[in-house]
């Protein structure tokens, strides 16, 4: 099997997944059942007038989010660049500014150093290696005393059955998987993602300089909107009651200089 491309993969599917999938625009929406920022408030305290950095921001719901909780100047980075068109669409729709970068997560030397006060991720950083590169670009784009905050698929959901009795069919210990996203394209896609456990997650943004002020693996809310938007089936929702599905981290990038 050739290696997955996950660019190629996902400029190929960006119009059927923002036609048929989508993600919501209405709330900063950490993950499938997951508390939303709300509830959850990773961001909501530092969010107010921030320059922000959304890496992975795909068809520009997480900006348009963001925009909508006060958020400064935006600025949303994608590997896609058929997943930029569309947020660029998206977010002239919604009378939103940001600029928008092609770029990968793991490669933020084009931005400058300093320069936002928060950086967002939601659901896009499992398909970034390696870590310690990821993480240093991070504390380098981060002022002084500013905030990370993301959300990934947690381990033990990838790992596990969709229907029940919801049986392992991976280790949680293996990191790295390509699999094949079918169903919404004629064309089979391949990716390569990192599924990470909650401690590989804080060791690396540890490594990297930062402190950790928050690790979650929330309960499920009832948000039957995953069904409805085709990511869940009813034994995927059901799921959830069981496993956990998402991992929210939130840093701060010590205050002085570097």
């Amino acid at each position: 099997m050739t290696t997955p491309d996950n660019e190629a993969s996902w400029d190929a599917l960006a119009g059927a997944y923002q036609e048929h999938v989508g993600w919501p625009d209405d709330e900063l929406a950490w993950g499938w059942r997951t508390p939303p920022e709300a509830e959850l408030g990773l961001v909501s305290d530092v969010v107010q007038g921030a320059t922000t950095l959304v890496l992975g921001c795909g068809g520009g719901q997480d900006l348009v989010a963001l925009a909508r909780l006060g958020a400064g100047a935006l600025t949303g980075l994608d590997v896609s660049s058929s997943q930029l068109e569309h947020a660029r669409r998206r977010l002239d729709g919604a009378g939103v500014a940001a600029d928008l970068v092609h770029a990968d997560a793991a490669d933020l030397d084009g931005l400058d150093a300093d320069s936002f006060d928060l950086v967002v991720s939601v659901q896009a950083l499992n398909y970034v290696d390696p870590l310690d590169r990821l993480f240093a670009g991070v504390r380098r784009v981060l002022s002084p005393g500013g905030t990370l905050a993301f959300s990934v698929m947690h381990p033990a959901e990838a790992a596990t059955e969709d229907a029940p009795p919801w049986p392992w069919t991976g280790s949680y210990f293996g990191e790295q998987r390509d699999w094949v996203w079918d169903g919404l394209t004629e064309d089979e896609l391949s990716f390569r993602s990192w599924f990470r456990s909650p401690a590989a997650w804080f060791t690396a943004v540890t490594d990297a300089g930062l402190v950790v002020e928050r690790l979650l693996e929330p309960a499920p809310v009832p948000d039957r909107r995953w069904i409805e938007r085709g990511w869940l089936d009813e034994d995927g929702y059901a799921k959830l009651d069981r496993v956990p599905a998402t991992i929210c981290l939130r840093a701060r990038r010590p205050p002085g200089p570097s």
